[in-house]
């Protein structure tokens, strides 16, 4: 598995408790830092939102 594949697993870990924290603690949205690539001299943060606020929606494509 890619580092990358290891990384985006992490959400599965974090979805559940992030809505619950959202909704118990009445906040607008929660998100956590999954973990940090690197591709040459890029480094890349990858990161799991959840948000309420439509404001903060992305696009549906």
């Amino acid at each position: 598995m890619s580092e990358a594949q290891i990384v985006a697993s992490e959400a599965l870990d974090y979805i559940e408790q992030l809505l619950t924290e959202m909704f118990e603690g009445k906040h607008p949205d929660n998100e956590v830092l999954l973990g940090t690539l690197l591709s040459g001299n890029d480094r890349i943060q990858v990161q799991l939102k959840v948000t309420r606020q439509p404001e903060n929606f992305l696009d549906e494509c």
